[in-house]
């Protein structure tokens, strides 16, 4: 008989989180794309795109926790950080590279904008994001290793 090679331990803990992550970015785009379908047929002001920008984030990272929550059944509110934390490290990671584009100053205002300005915008954003991600991840996670039977 042929010997089954096993995977490292570290893959198979971590591959709860990674799934996790990937159910919340699909939630989380699925969400993004319900919100700028209402913005566009509801003609509301694009002023509106950041609070539903993260409120699609929120639900990614409530969904992330609830299924590492619902997978592990025990610690839910550490599953749940875990799993809403590795699906914002990307979000973060990607929103320091490309530019936080709520941190730009607003239009007209380009030239009295001093870089230091917009570099702390960037920064607060992700601490804002970092804070969502850590209390709707414990939410989800809570509420996933609490749910009894079915989904």
């Amino acid at each position: 008989m042929a010997a089954r090679k096993s995977k490292p331990p570290a893959y198979r803990r971590l591959k709860v989180y990674i799934t996790a992550a990937v159910a919340g970015a699909i939630a989380a785009g699925a969400a993004l794309l319900l919100f700028a379908l209402m913005i566009f047929f509801l003609k509301l002001p694009v002023s509106h795109s950041r609070f539903f920008s993260l409120l699609s984030f929120g639900t990614g990272c409530l969904v992330a926790g609830f299924f590492a929550g619902r997978t592990k059944r025990r610690g839910g509110i550490g599953s749940g950080i875990k799993a809403a934390l590795l699906f914002t490290l990307p979000v973060v990671l990607l929103g320091f590279t490309l530019g936080d584009f709520s941190a730009s100053p607003p239009i007209g205002a380009e030239e009295t904008a001093s870089a230091a300005s917009v570099g702390t915008g960037a920064g607060l954003a992700a601490l804002n994001k970092l804070i969502i991600a850590v209390l709707c991840g414990a939410a989800g996670g809570v509420a996933g290793v609490n749910k009894d039977g079915g989904f």
